[in-house]
């Protein structure tokens, strides 16, 4: 029997689905490798959610008495959409000690009205 000879486009169609596929192929491990690597991520902030400690004293510093409501109220609509997304939101009198970086200064907010 005489050996099988391949047509052009046969070979031609072949390389075609070869090169559509390496990039669907790439694209999938990606994604693999991707939620593999963010899968520790995902379980350690299930199981320790970020906290922010909020020094609601030094945000009430200087505010004039009869504004002292509304500003405790926007603190805790802040905290409550923080909440919302994961965040524990303490207040500063409760915490003896914690990482300088974990507090909500006064500084840090913007004024109202402004973004």
């Amino acid at each position: 029997m005489p050996p099988e000879n391949r047509s052009a486009p046969a070979r031609r169609s072949g390389g075609i689905l070869l090169l559509a596929a390496i990039p669907i192929v790439a694209l999938a491990g990606g994604y693999l490798g991707a939620e593999i690597a963010a899968r520790p991520l995902r379980e350690a902030i299930a199981t320790r959610p970020p906290v922010l400690i909020v020094d609601v004293a030094a945000a009430l510093d200087g505010i004039a008495p009869e504004d002292v409501g509304e500003a405790i109220a926007d603190l805790e609509t802040t905290a409550v959409r923080l909440a919302d997304g994961g965040v524990l939101v303490l207040d500063a009198q409760a915490v003896l000690a914690a990482p300088e970086d974990v507090y909500v200064r006064p500084r840090d907010v913007p004024p109202r009205g402004q973004p």
